[in-house]
């Protein structure tokens, strides 16, 4: 996986060199490049097979994805008995792209289940799916069929898990590193601090492993606390809960004050808020500031407070992926390249440049409306 994404970015800023005009800046269309260049790494985390042979177009699946989530099964039986131009011959399509999908999906299941009932060692790919079913084999063991009910995922569930890390990775670590770029165009002393990070880490600039990258990965951080991919989450109650919140009235202390919830309850937690409170974050908690992730003698920043992952069980399984190739190419870009504004928008103030660049629309994520920015190649 490391290999591939490497090989991923390298190309990329080849491509990227052999474009650059005569003052050596480059229009980068963000999105789109970092669509390219998460693009296959994750599909060797997860299976134990190249992309090429997996049979599905993943990315394809996942343009269909929002018609296949919104659109009720009796429109497609009804399109599949009664011809309708243009509408019909998509939805069959899509059909055909979800079914290939679940028996890919479900026989890479099958191979690996067998493979772990058999103890095989092997280290040849598909690490995440391995521990994902592993995981469940164990948790099926357990006596008591309540609580294995609750930790352990059915073959339905396990299938909704490939799909999100298959076909999300890509969308989702794309659109988080398109605003990174954003940040980092806005803020230059944030990209100086990375870059004085991680010169003495990897002098020879091919990087291993990101684990010292502290203040480059609290940077992928921080623009996922102010922008998250998605802004809320849904979630069930397993049991009569009491919780201890508390209420901002803008003066004094905030208000303490109790919410009871029932087992079965569905309840909505709204993550951006969460991630700009100023109980947890701090009075400046609407500002862009990295530090706020790095621990120190006196302080350690609040875990339970960042949900752009969610938390719990259920939690995204893609989360240690996402943060290490998210700081892998954050160090790889800021090691070669300045990030900087967008050329027409260089004479606005401050405040204007800001609120172009974090513009952003909801849709099967949040995503940058306008995901643009300059690159400058270092002298």
């Amino acid at each position: 996986v490391w290999k591939e994404t490497a090989k991923a970015v390298k190309n990329w800023f080849s491509k990227l060199d052999s474009q650059a005009n005569s003052d050596s800046e480059l229009c980068i269309h963000t999105f789109d490049s970092f669509s390219r260049v998460c693009r296959t790494a994750p599909r060797l985390a997860f299976f134990l097979c190249p992309m090429h042979n997996l049979g599905v177009d993943i990315l394809t699946a996942f343009h269909h994805s929002a018609a296949r989530a919104s659109i009720p099964d009796w429109v497609f039986d009804l399109t599949n008995r009664i011809h309708i131009p243009f509408l019909s011959p998509y939805l069959r399509k899509t059909i055909g792209i979800y079914e290939a999908l679940d028996q890919m999906c479900m026989k890479a299941v099958s191979e690996v289940r067998a493979d772990v009932l058999e103890k095989s060692n092997s280290t040849t790919g598909g690490a995440l799916l391995r521990n994902l079913v592993k995981a469940n084999i164990d948790v099926d063991g357990e006596q008591d069929e309540k609580e294995r009910g609750q930790r352990s995922l059915t073959d339905k569930e396990l299938l909704s898990n490939m799909f999100a890390y298959l076909s999300g990775v890509t969308e989702t670590t794309a659109n988080t590193l398109s605003f990174v770029c954003a940040f980092l165009a806005l803020y230059p002393d944030v990209q100086q601090k990375i870059l004085d990070e991680v010169k003495p880490i990897w002098p020879n600039g091919v990087p291993e492993d990101v684990d010292e990258a502290t203040y480059t990965t609290a940077v992928f951080y921080e623009a996922l606390r102010l922008i998250p991919i998605v802004s809320r989450l849904g979630r069930m109650v397993l049991k009569d809960t009491v919780l201890r919140t508390y209420r901002l009235n803008g003066i004094g202390d905030p208000e303490s004050y109790s919410v009871s919830m029932k087992e079965g309850s569905e309840i909505i937690i709204d993550m951006a808020a969460v991630h700009r409170n100023p109980i947890y974050w701090g009075a400046d908690a609407n500002e862009f500031k990295p530090e706020r992730f790095v621990d120190t003698d006196t302080y350690r920043w609040p875990r339970d407070a960042f949900l752009a992952f969610s938390t719990g069980f259920r939690d995204c399984i893609g989360r240690r992926f996402a943060a290490v190739e998210g700081a892998n190419v954050i160090a790889r870009i800021i090691r070669r390249y300045e990030i900087l504004v967008p050329k027409h928008l260089r004479d606005m103030p401050f405040e204007e440049q800001k609120a172009y660049l974090l513009k952003w629309r909801p849709f099967l994520t949040n995503s940058p409306v306008y995901p643009e920015v300059t690159f400058r190649k270092r002298l």
